[in-house]
C-alpha cells in the first residue's frame, strides 16, 4: 500500500471530508450494496431500510464526495461505485472488518 502524506491544509481538509462521508453505517451499507452492480434508488432504499428522503440524503453525500456515480434513465436514478474513488475505498473498508467484530463502540464488557 502506497502511503501519501498530506502536504497542505487543503489536502487535510479534503481527507477529512472524505472520511466524514464514510462516517454513517447506512453509507457504508450502500457502498457495499452497489459494489458490483448499478442499482436504482428504490432498491437501495429497500436494502438499507430507510425512508426515501433519508436514502437520498445519504446518496447525495456519497455522490458529492466522489464515491458514487449516477445516471438518469427516465424518472429513475441509478447509482454505482465510482471507478475513481469508490472502488479504491472498499478494500480499506474491508480491512476494518476486524474492528467491526469487536464490542460495539460505547459498550463495555462486564
Amino acid at each position: 500500500m502506497k502511503t501519501i502524506k498530506p502536504t497542505s491544509k487543503a489536502n487535510l481538509k479534503r481527507a477529512a471530508m472524505l472520511m466524514k462521508a464514510l462516517s454513517h453505517p447506512a453509507r457504508l451499507q450502500i457502498l457495499f450494496f452497489v459494489e458490483d452492480k448499478e442499482e436504482r434508488v428504490f432498491a437501495i432504499q429497500k436494502h438499507v431500510r430507510l425512508t426515501q428522503a433519508m436514502t437520498s440524503q445519504h446518496l447525495k453525500v456519497l455522490f458529492d464526495s466522489g464515491y458514487l456515480d449516477r445516471r438518469r434513465e427516465g424518472t429513475s436514478i441509478h447509482y454505482k461505485l465510482s471507478k475513481k474513488q469508490g472502488k479504491k475505498i472498499l478494500p480499506y473498508l474491508e480491512d476494518c472488518a476486524a474492528l467491526w467484530d469487536g464490542p460495539a463502540i460505547g459498550k463495555q464488557s462486564s
